[in-house]
């Protein structure tokens, strides 16, 4: 494929209908440098993150485009929550949190309650994950529920716009849940 065909097809991607669409890594928003005021200990724990369950209604609906009267989906081909799991621990690791495979001190669970886009003037992107922290044995060492949210301008009905709102939702939802005093404790609590 010519260099020129390859970056129209990628520009035609973004620019379609977000219909049955793969998910596509994007964000926007710069991510926040770790958080200062978090234990010592927090950053040394080895942590394991457990594949995510996804329990949204319909888990291949991603977003609605509610400009006219008759809303129009966006969906997706994508497992959300493999994506949401592999971009989530990329986060965590791009924090200085010590991830691994094995040989933990806390696994972090999570269950996507919202992944979602309601494109209206302006693309609103949420997601919201319900998180368990256990220690190896299966304890429960620490549980709740972390969101974020963004917010952008762009052409109608894009899947671009799409990528781009999740991507960055999900970046302040990790945000969120490394900055939670109760997170943090029970992390360091491990080590």
């Amino acid at each position: 494929m010519s260099k020129h065909l390859f970056l129209a097809f990628a520009f035609l991607a973004g620019c379609a209908a977000p219909n049955s669409i793969p998910l596509v890594w994007k964000p926007e928003r710069q991510h926040n440098t770790p958080p200062s005021a978090a234990p010592a200990d927090f950053f040394k724990t080895k942590v394991k993150v457990a594949p995510m369950t996804d329990s949204r209604q319909d888990p291949k609906l991603i977003g609605e485009n509610r400009e006219g009267s008759t809303p129009k989906p966006a969906t997706t081909s994508d497992d959300v929550a493999a994506f949401t799991t592999y971009h989530f621990r990329a986060l965590l690791t791009r924090d200085g949190m010590t991830v691994v495979d094995s040989g933990e001190s806390a696994i972090i669970k999570g269950d996507i309650q919202r992944f979602f886009v309601t494109e209206t003037n302006k693309y609103s992107g949420e997601v919201r994950i319900d998180f368990l922290v256990t220690d190896p044995a299966g304890k429960t060492l620490w549980q709740g529920t972390t969101g974020g949210t963004s917010n952008r301008v762009g052409l109608s009905y894009r899947a671009e716009n799409y990528y781009e709102s999740l991507s960055d939702a999900l970046v302040i939802t990790t945000d969120s849940l490394l900055r939670d005093p109760g997170f943090q404790a029970a992390i360091a609590r491990t080590r």
